[in-house]
């Protein structure tokens, strides 16, 4: 702390040159003794100036008052300052140290940090002591060119800069003297900047969510004065996010197979997530099934060359939904940033029509399912995919050659119960088999491409007519269902 001056001994840190100049733009403290005053027209007139001015200007120094903004003694009375040496000789001194002058008339208010001319009693490297141009008789223009006495202007030459710094209006958030924040702020770092930015703090709204960042400051991740990143942001996404999120997220970006697509966008964390606060978990833009729809809504090419199919189109024209989608919870199945499995997928799902069985390869279906759908062979209180007691499921799923979930049920949306799909891609050429699943009060059939037609009863219901087969194909009473 420091009365007038003191502070200089007392341990008050010098500021960088870069935030002297973003600090320089002086403006003299209010309420101070002598401040700066607006000479009238013909400012330089006896009748304007006082008895030792008149004196002074008439003799040798009338450039001194023809400034647009006059130092206050500079007008009254310059004994104020100076003191005359020898007469005949012109000799005049200062009437005291020019270190010591100003404080003479100037109080600097008790602060913590010091603006380092002021620390250094250096006033005159901002602040003409007769008269100026500019206001608070400063030495240059505070728009900018003020500070780059000092300070090193190049580092304001990103791309992206912040608006004070484009017009030189250092001092909309730094004290040009001294302040109890750092970088001689004008007030706390996140408070500075609401003053312009409040848009972004809804803290004090019912079941907002504040990004933890924002809490800390605004200067974790904008840098305050230029960037050459939107947003005066200190890097790009994803690499600013994992300056903080690394221990949760950046082992698994680097070392996983797959990594989301909207991840190695510029900026993609923003794609999902708002940057400063959300009403929504986990700082989401729009609930999980919209946001995923902002952009599954078309047809995706991967990076690999393979496509994923209109996700959106998919779930507009197909109403049995499957239960994640319908609770709208697309991360039950699939990992929102990186991982291992096919598709994204959060564990083992088989990616193909045929696959030798074994429990832990349908992991991700058993997350909701139970796993006694294909590991008991009597199906009866289980499925009523069953022919008699035997479970259908467990005839399909256990052998070598076994059917996948994927063979049979869509994972997304179907128009039939069950999730039963219409047709499955099979092989590499992208043919469609179809399923021609049908149902029926006491069981159903299908007639897939990967066998003849078969049928299913449960045996605890009455059955309809068999229907009649023409070319393999059901027709007749009992075909649809019905």
């Amino acid at each position: 702390m420091y009365t007038q001056f003191s502070f200089l001994t007392h341990g008050a840190r010098h500021e960088s040159r870069f935030w002297m100049f973003l600090t320089a733009s002086i403006v003299l403290v209010s309420g101070s003794a002598f401040g700066q005053i607006q000479p009238k027209s013909n400012a330089g007139q006896d009748t304007l100036l006082s008895l030792t001015v008149q004196t002074c200007v008439k003799e040798c120094h009338q450039e001194l008052v023809n400034s647009k903004v006059m130092h206050g003694p500079a007008l009254e009375d310059c004994s104020k300052c100076h003191v005359t040496g020898n007469e005949e000789d012109h000799t005049f001194f200062l009437i005291s140290k020019e270190e010591d002058l100003c404080i003479k008339c100037h109080m600097m208010p008790e602060k913590t940090h010091g603006h380092e001319p002021v620390v250094n009693k250096e006033c005159m490297t901002c602040n003409n002591p007769h008269g100026s141009e500019y206001p608070s008789v400063l030495v240059a223009s505070p728009k900018g060119e003020l500070c780059a006495q000092c300070h090193d202007a190049t580092k304001l030459d990103g791309e992206y800069v912040h608006g004070p710094v484009v017009v030189g209006a250092c001092v909309v958030c730094h004290e040009a003297h001294a302040s109890d924040e750092p970088a001689l702020l004008r007030k706390p770092e996140r408070e500075t900047c609401l003053e312009c930015h409040s848009e972004v703090d809804r803290s004090e709204e019912a079941g907002w969510h504040t990004h933890g960042a924002l809490e800390q400051g605004c200067t974790g991740c904008h840098d305050p004065h230029a960037s050459d990143h939107q947003y005066q942001l200190h890097d790009t996404a994803p690499d600013l996010c994992l300056s903080c999120h690394e221990a949760t997220l950046h082992d698994k970006l680097t070392n996983s197979k797959l990594v989301h697509g909207a991840l190695t966008q510029e900026n993609g964390c923003t794609t999902c997530h708002e940057a400063h606060g959300s009403r929504l978990p986990n700082l989401r833009k729009a609930s999980e099934i919209n946001e995923c729809m902002s952009c599954h809504d078309k047809e995706i090419k991967t990076a690999s060359g393979g496509k994923l199919m209109n996700m959106g189109e998919l779930l507009r024209t197909n109403t049995n939904l499957h239960g994640p989608i319908r609770e709208g919870l697309c991360t039950t199945c699939h990992e929102p940033h990186a991982g291992d499995g096919f598709r994204l997928l959060v564990e083992d799902y088989p990616p193909a029509f045929y696959a030798p069985f074994d429990i832990d390869t349908f992991a991700l279906c058993f997350k909701c399912h139970i796993p006694d759908l294909v590991l008991e062979e009597n199906g009866r209180g289980l499925t009523n995919f069953r022919q008699g007691d035997e479970n259908l499921h467990w005839l399909h799923v256990n052998q070598e050659k076994g059917r996948t979930c994927r063979a049979c049920h869509e994972v997304h949306a179907s128009q039939r119960p069950a999730h039963i799909r219409e047709a499955v891609p099979f092989g590499d050429s992208g043919w469609m088999l179809e399923i021609n699943f049908t149902q029926n009060a006491g069981g159903g059939g299908c007639t897939p491409g990967c066998h003849k037609t078969r049928t299913y009863r449960r045996g605890d219901t009455i059955e309809p007519p068999k229907p009649k087969m023409v070319l393999g194909i059901p027709e007749g009473p009992g075909a649809t269902g019905e």
